[in-house]
C-alpha cells in the first residue's frame, strides 16, 4: 500500500500496484527542527529508498536527500504536547527531529520510512541491481538521487 499524506493531518491510503512489489510512498508537510532550535515547514516526499525534502509543494528546489538504508533509528518521540507528532531519525552522531500535524500521522510517517530503510535490493536481477555503499560520513546529500538502491527507479 502506498500512503500519501498531506498536511492538516488528514493521509489517505492509495495502493499502487507494479508487476513486481507494491511502491510505498509518502509525502506532505512536517516541520524540521533546524540546528538552532527553531522548526522550519519543509514538503518530504519519499522517492524509492530516499526521503527528499523541499522548501514547498512546487518541488523547485530540493534541499536534501537522505538515503534510508544508510540511517540508524527512525522512531515516535514521546512529547508532553497532546496528539504530538514528533519522531526523529538518526544518522550517524545527529539526530533530525521531524514534526508531523497528528500522532497517527507521525505514526504513518515512521512506519513507512522503515519499510523503505528495510526493503530489500537483493530481490532485483544481479544485472540491474546498483545498491548505494554505506558512507560513515554520509549524510544528507544536496542533490538528487541519481537511481534508488531498492527499487532502481530514477
Amino acid at each position: 500500500a502506498s500512503f500519501h499524506g498531506e498536511s492538516g493531518g488528514r493521509a489517505r491510503q492509495k495502493k499502487e500496484a507494479t508487476m513486481s512489489d507494491e511502491i510505498v510512498h509518502i509525502h506532505g508537510y512536517l516541520h524540521k527542527l533546524t540546528k538552532e532550535g527553531s522548526w522550519q515547514k519543509r514538503w518530504f516526499e519519499t522517492n524509492g529508498c530516499f526521503l527528499t525534502y523541499y522548501k514547498s509543494k512546487k518541488m523547485t528546489k530540493l534541499l536534501a536527500a537522505l538515503s534510508l538504508p544508510q540511517v540508524g533509528e527512525i522512531k515516535l518521540v514521546e512529547s508532553d504536547e497532546a496528539d504530538s507528532g514528533l519522531f526523529s531519525i538518526t544518522l550517524h552522531q545527529r539526530t533530525y527531529m521531524l514534526k508531523a500535524p497528528t500522532k497517527a500521522d507521525a505514526e504513518r510517517w515512521v512506519q513507512t520510512l522503515l519499510i523503505l530503510k528495510n526493503s530489500p535490493s537483493e530481490s532485483q536481477p544481479a544485472a540491474t541491481a546498483q545498491k548505494v555503499q554505506p558512507n560513515e560520513n554520509a549524510d544528507w546529500q544536496k542533490t538528487r538521487p541519481a537511481i534508488c538502491c531498492c527499487c532502481q527507479k530514477r
